[in-house]
């Protein structure tokens, strides 16, 4: 945890000297904050060999937000075979299939009840839902849940034919959706999402309930977007989106799981949406 600590707040010297004296144990449980630490500090072949063995393991699926960094900065080829050349992100209008929006967006901003964000969240400036959202029986929710159901079946019968290696093609495709959580954001005026990625879901998303209006004006063209594989800032990489998109009411966009995605802070009103992740199929 020291090593963790130094890492993350800045201190190279005494992160390199703890991480050195982690027993072979934990070195094994450390490993995505030893491969964190190596790509911020520019150690690419040491974050690749990382990388390389954590593909492996257990861990694979936190690995692979971190694979998708290395071999974009190292131009391998297996950055783009992992997106897909952009093929896995769909934006879907499912608004003639969700009720009311007036109706949905009330219902909503009825459940933000929290004062600020969570603590260890990517929300900036709004507040998060609490429980799985999808759960819940009321008809504004089942009859969104239902439309959701009806987009991420469209989404996984429109995939690439399986491809047993990789992270979201990987899986068969002859299962039921599952969510493994569901949640709405309510952001206020310079909220955002910071970049992150959800490495217990396959499939992520966000669903536009309400969005600010546009304000116009020099550099607000790409207020309050979506951006697709940007790192978290933390990190420190030098790395551009490879996608950003426009929300627009009544849309889904959906995207694997292990993408880095985050929104730009918009000037004032309000952004309310919904989440959620599809787990595995098994």
């Amino acid at each position: 945890y020291k090593a963790i600590a130094f890492s993350e707040t800045g201190d190279m010297a005494l992160a390199e000297r703890a991480f050195q004296s982690v027993s072979l144990f934990s070195a094994s449980q450390s490993m995505i904050w030893r491969i964190r630490h190596h790509l911020r500090y520019g150690a690419l072949d040491k974050a690749s060999a990382l990388i390389e063995e954590g593909l492996k393991g257990e861990q694979s699926a936190a690995i692979w937000p971190y694979a998708s960094i290395a071999w974009r900065l190292t131009a391998d080829a297996r950055a783009d075979w992992l997106d897909a050349h952009g093929a896995l992100v769909s934006v879907l209008d499912i608004r003639e299939d969700l009720p009311p929006l007036d109706q949905l967006r009330n219902h909503l901003r009825g459940l933000h009840r929290a004062k600020g964000e969570y603590l260890d969240q990517s929300v900036r400036g709004g507040t998060q839902t609490d429980g799985p959202l999808l759960s819940r029986i009321e008809p504004e929710i089942r009859t969104t849940r239902e439309a959701i159901l009806k987009a991420v079946r469209k989404y996984v019968s429109e995939l690439s034919p399986i491809d047993p290696a990789h992270p979201l093609l990987g899986h068969r495709r002859d299962r039921r959706p599952r969510f493994a959580g569901s949640w709405s954001v309510r952001l206020r005026g310079e909220g955002h999402h910071a970049n992150h990625v959800h490495p217990q879901g396959w499939i992520s998303s966000a669903l536009y309930i309400s969005l600010p209006e546009r304000t116009g004006g020099s550099g607000d063209e790409t207020a309050g977007w979506l951006t697709l594989g940007k790192p978290q800032e933390s990190l420190g990489i030098d790395l551009p989106a490879t996608r950003l998109i426009e929300p627009r009411e009544g849309q889904l966009v959906l995207f694997p799981s292990w993408m880095w995605h985050g929104t730009l802070p918009f000037p004032e009103g309000e952004r309310l949406t919904i989440a959620f992740d599809v787990a595995p199929p098994r």
